[in-house]
C-alpha cells in the first residue's frame, strides 16, 4: 500500500478547501477522518445493531455506509479499508499526527520533535508530494 501523509485538524472540512483544492489540482487525493463522533443517521445505526455486514444509505450526492466494529478503530486497518489511492488524509479528532494548522493565509505544520513551519498552500503541496515530508 502507498503510503499516506497523515495530518491532524482542528476545524471543519471547509477551513481546508484551499489546501484540498491545491492537492487535488496536483493530482493527489485527499481524504478525511473524523474520530470526532460525527452523528449516523439512526435507520443506519438500527440496521448496523441488527447485525448486518454493513448499512449503506445512498442520496442524490453522498453514500453514508456504517459498518458495526468491535473494540477500538486501528488507524492501518481504517486506512487499508477507507483510504487506497489517497496521498494526505485530514484526520480530525486524535493526537500525535503532524498538526496543520490555517494561519492568516498560510499554513501552521507543527511536527512532533521538530520546529514548527509556516508554508504558503503551494510549498505545502510540494512538501507533501514528498515520500517522507516530515523527516520520517
Amino acid at each position: 500500500m502507498k503510503r499516506i501523509h497523515l495530518l491532524q485538524v482542528d476545524g471543519e472540512a471547509d477551513e481546508y478547501v484551499e489546501l484540498i483544492e491545491a492537492l487535488r489540482a496536483d493530482g493527489m487525493r485527499v481524504g478525511w477522518l473524523d474520530f470526532g463522533g460525527s452523528p449516523v443517521p439512526s435507520a443506519l445505526t438500527a440496521a448496523a445493531g441488527s447485525g448486518v455486514l454493513r448499512a449503506v444509505a445512498v442520496d442524490d450526492g453522498l453514500t453514508i455506509a456504517v459498518k458495526p466494529r468491535r473494540g477500538q478503530a486501528v488507524m492501518k486497518d481504517l486506512l487499508r479499508e477507507y483510504f487506497v489511492g489517497c496521498s494526505v488524509v485530514l484526520v480530525r479528532g486524535t493526537e500525535g499526527l503532524p498538526r496543520l494548522e490555517a494561519a492568516d493565509g498560510h499554513w501552521q505544520l507543527e511536527v512532533p520533535g521538530a520546529a514548527t513551519r509556516t508554508l504558503d498552500t503551494s510549498r505545502l503541496v510540494a512538501t507533501l508530494r514528498k515520500p517522507s515530508p516530515f523527516g520520517t
